[in-house]
């Protein structure tokens, strides 16, 4: 027999997390030192773990991944959890779903977290002929269920994963290490007796990783994690909670508090409260603060963005539908895949720059939405077209230079998100496509 299964599922949310979530789920981002969904991946050990997700995005995420997507074979036989991926896994309620003797919703606030279902209940059986993902077919067929309350720490909007980043870095780390407080565990790292480590958190340095001479890291505030192969160059100083992932490098300047970079990314001059999910350089002098970036991204020399207004007030974000207030004093920039800025690109204060744009020009960038696939910014305030073909042939030197393959998917990923905004492009170009 199958199973059992975890099913971590996407709900009708993802566009609040625009420019991140036009070719993932939300669950696919960075918070902390992992994924939202290996959070939960790592709870549940033994189960058929798969994703529940958007059908324009399953086959890439499929391949990407090598999770199954929207595949319910096998449910009506064996017990299926669903979680809402949003939401951050304790052990407490992680207990709860594994012990459950009965089909059960779990709701917080009205919003469904967690779905548990007995083998061979009726909402099995109608779930396992679903060929497809509809989060409100999904609610529709399990309505009646029996329902309890939760409280789980989550996420409603894109800055949400700013906030809860210091804190779900040092949750992390508890969760992958476990240490003596102060202590600096090595595992198989390179770490130069002239750098300066201290404070009260402890420091982990992966297998491979490298510390070299000059480094500071202080940890009086949170732990710092540098994971496997990363390198921390001479005269970088990195102040915890921080993570720094996989084969990436820091390569000078002052890192703040509150930060996580994924995989092989360069990183480097100011940068306070950030998570970066992976691929991305922003290796130059400039500041980046209250930011979340893209996979791929470029920052050009001196690339700076506000993240505080001159009168202290609450910063006002568009998503795509309207400003709306963040009830954020302090919010920056939140740029999606491929986006490149040109040097001494200047942002203003809760700026969106959608997938594959090209924004350079000098002078302040305070557009508060710029849609995928714009090019510059020109005398009139205005941008142009991105021509997709070259677009593409752009990402596929980036790729190339860490010997990433552009591939079939990737063209048709490029393709659906040109097609799919070119509305919102037109009407801020002024022009047709």
């Amino acid at each position: 027999m199958a199973g059992p299964f975890l099913f971590v599922f996407e709900d009708d949310n993802y566009e609040y997390f625009y420019p991140l979530t036009v070719n993932r789920a939300v669950y696919q981002l960075l918070l902390g030192i992992d994924l939202l969904y290996e959070k939960w991946f790592s709870q549940f050990d033994g189960y058929d773990c798969r994703f529940c997700i958007r059908n324009e995005i399953a086959g890439l995420t499929t391949l990407r991944t090598g999770v199954s997507c929207n595949s319910f074979k096998g449910i009506s036989e064996s017990a299926a959890i669903f979680v809402n991926g949003r939401y951050i896994p304790d052990q407490d309620f992680v207990g709860q779903l594994k012990a459950a003797e009965k089909s059960t919703l779990y709701l917080q606030d009205g919003n469904l977290v967690a779905a548990v279902l007995m083998p061979g209940s009726d909402e099995s059986a109608s779930l396992e002929v679903m060929q497809y993902w509809g989060y409100g077919h999904f609610k529709e067929i399990i309505k009646k269920l029996p329902k309890g309350d939760v409280r789980l720490r989550h996420v409603h909007k894109i800055w949400d994963f700013v906030s809860l980043n210091s804190e779900q870095i040092k949750d992390d780390f508890e969760r992958f290490v476990i240490a003596s407080e102060g202590a600096v565990i090595n595992r198989g790292a390179e770490l130069d007796e002239r750098t300066a480590l201290y404070g009260r958190y402890p420091i982990y340095l992966g297998k491979g990783s490298q510390v070299h001479p000059g480094v500071v890291i202080n940890t009086d505030d949170g732990p710092v994690y540098i994971d496997e192969n990363a390198r921390i160059m001479p005269h970088s100083s990195i102040l915890g909670p921080c993570y720094v992932g996989k084969a990436s490098a820091v390569v000078g300047g002052m890192i703040r508090n509150s930060c996580s970079f994924g995989s092989v990314c360069k990183v480097g001059g100011e940068i306070e409260d950030s998570i970066i999910l992976g691929y991305t350089n922003k290796v130059h002098d400039g500041f980046l603060g209250h930011a979340y970036l893209g996979e791929w991204v470029n920052l050009g020399a001196m690339t700076t963005n506000s993240d505080l207004k001159n009168n202290y007030g609450n910063i006002r974000v568009d998503l795509g539908d309207g400003q709306e207030d963040t009830r954020h004093n302090k919010v920056g920039s939140f740029i999606g895949d491929h986006v490149k800025t040109g040097i001494g690109t200047m942002l203003n204060t809760g700026i969106v720059i959608g997938f594959a744009s090209n924004v350079f020009g000098s002078g302040l960038v305070s557009d508060k939405n710029i849609p995928p696939f714009c090019w510059g910014v020109m005398e009139d305030g205005k941008f142009t077209d991105y021509n997709l073909n070259k677009a593409m042939e752009t990402a596929r030197k980036a790729m190339n230079r860490r010997d990433v393959e552009f591939d079939e998917l990737d063209k048709q990923t490029f393709t659906r998100i040109f097609d799919e905004f070119a509305e919102q492009r037109r009407a801020k170009l002024g022009s047709s496509d």
